[in-house]
């Protein structure tokens, strides 16, 4: 056992080597998604947009029923037990998470395979919905196997193997989708097929990464059935479990909602809302992934000054970043919308102009919720989760029958909100911190300045034409990086300071 999985690192390094492959993957697979969905928005209907992402929707949440909130628990214990020389423990969670994971599995593909005609009708309201949802059975069986490898990885902070196996996935998942394009197979039957040959691809690479690295190490102690540890270790997953199911219920209920009250079509509107409503999410979400196994590190070693400096440090400069990337979409939510999905989808660029001034809490919520998770604070994080999922069905229900559509904008904003004071108040108990409110207040003014100049001349500058895409994503690009290079030309002073402080965490 001389392989040193957790290298004893200060917090600085981790956060800017492990911070490297983060972002370096980042950059490369965040697109995927969103290429994905541009592909195939600009090959179907819109109607047939909103089946297809309502039965993605819904497979996400069932997911949470196949996982048991053992996957969450997984990444939780493996450091620990790692650190304390537990390593008959760290088999036994392995196969009990993998064993388990698979006879559920099993149980809710074969209800799948079977209602899958019944759901066809009644609720996706499409024929075409029975295929695809036999084609996710399989994912079912194959998404169990990817994810006790991830935890693995995102365990021991391998951001790179945790990084690159999902580069992988979602890679062959756009080369499959771009071939079904260019090929005239241009049904939403075919580009559901993508994600599960995607997913077998991600397996096969992710197996080898673990069998090199992990399997000697991890695998050489003994299966043991000791109950305090298995009480120990299903509580906790219990508790991972619930938190999920409510989770997955807060992402998912207003697809649902739409769906059954307003149809396909505004699901459809709904769906492309959503994705550019998580674009923050899917640029910060990398480094949050590191939070969670890194926060349980510290807490385990009672480090309580590197957390408040990590959370000092987030919330500083992330506001900064969420801000002005409200204020940039808050303008150009229509035409960004153009350029991604084409012009059948402007209207779900009006609906993020509405909704953008929320997504800077959708950042801190992320945030916060894996520093509670670090912080093992599984049983509050399910009463926040579920106090808010209460809300948003309510205001969804009385907004989708009364607005409309902008209901569902509504719902979603006052839903994360909610969120992030709830998590706020929680994880302030526990973890003083300071922010820089004086650098915040500077740039959320230079923010609404530059937001309003921009609002001022948009209209000279883009033309809502679908022959256009390319003008006009060159323009929202070169304004996107003026933007950036504002800021920094502004704070650079601060940059500098920003660099020293790095410097002075790495040598802590």
């Amino acid at each position: 056992m001389d392989q040193e999985l957790l290298v004893d690192q200060p917090l600085g390094e981790k956060l800017i080597k492990k911070g490297f492959w983060l972002y370096f993957f980042s950059f490369l697979v965040a697109p995927a998604g969103y290429l994905i969905k541009v592909i195939i928005s600009n090959s179907v209907s819109v109607a047939d947009v909103g089946v297809l992402y309502s039965i993605i929707g819904l497979i996400t949440f069932l997911n949470v029923y196949n996982d048991l909130g053992l996957t969450e628990s997984l990444q939780y214990f493996l450091p620990r037990y790692w650190i304390k020389k537990q390593y008959n423990y760290v088999k036994t969670s392995i196969y009990l998470s993998l064993f388990a994971q698979v006879f559920t599995a099993i149980i809710i593909a074969l209800f799948l395979w079977l209602g899958a005609p019944w759901l066809a009708e009644n609720y996706f309201h499409s024929p075409s919905a029975v295929v695809i949802l036999k084609y996710f059975c399989f994912y079912f069986l194959g998404i169990n196997i990817f994810q006790i490898l991830q935890s693995v990885f995102v365990a021991f902070q391998n951001t790179f193997s945790f990084q690159f196996v999902d580069f992988v996935r979602m890679w062959s998942i756009v080369g499959f989708t771009f071939f079904f394009f260019i090929t005239g197979r241009q049904s939403i039957e075919r580009y559901s097929l993508n994600r599960i040959l995607g997913l077998i691809f991600g397996i096969f690479v992710a197996g080898i990464l673990f069998y090199k690295n992990y399997r000697k190490t991890l695998l050489q102690g003994k299966i043991v059935f000791e109950k305090p540890m298995l009480k120990e270790y299903f509580n906790y997953a219990f508790w991972c479990f619930v938190g999920i199911n409510v989770s997955q219920l807060f992402g998912q209920i207003i697809q649902q909602l739409i769906i059954v009250i307003l149809g396909p079509e505004s699901a459809g509107y709904y769906t492309n809302f959503f994705s550019m409503f998580i674009i923050s999410i899917t640029l910060i979400g990398p480094i949050i992934a590191l939070i969670f196994p890194l926060v349980s590190e510290l807490i385990t070693k009672k480090d309580s000054h590197k957390l408040s400096i990590l959370y000092s440090f987030f919330y500083t400069y992330f506001t900064v970043f969420s801000v002005l990337l409200a204020m940039f979409f808050m303008v150009l939510g229509p035409e960004s919308a153009l350029v991604l999905f084409g012009e059948k989808f402007v209207f779900s660029g009006e609906m993020f102009s509405w909704g953008s001034i929320f997504t800077i809490f959708t950042t801190f919520v992320g945030f916060n919720f894996a520093v509670i998770a670090g912080m093992g604070k599984i049983k509050e994080r399910v009463k926040i989760l579920l106090i808010s999922v209460i809300v948003v069905t309510i205001v969804s229900l009385v907004g989708l029958y009364t607005i409309g559509i902008y209901g569902s904008v509504l719902a979603l904003g006052i839903g994360y909100v909610l969120l992030f004071i709830l998590s706020f108040r929680l994880i302030y108990k526990h973890i003083q911190f300071d922010v820089d409110w004086k650098f915040i207040l500077k740039n959320t003014i230079l923010a609404l300045i530059l937001s309003t100049g921009l609002w001022m001349i948009k209209s000279e500058l883009f033309v809502f034409d679908d022959m256009l895409r390319y003008s006009n994503l060159s323009k929202l690009l070169g304004l996107g990086l003026t933007f950036f290079l504002i800021f920094v030309g502004i704070n650079w002073k601060r940059t500098m300071m920003l660099k020293n402080e790095v410097m002075r965490i790495r040598g802590e």
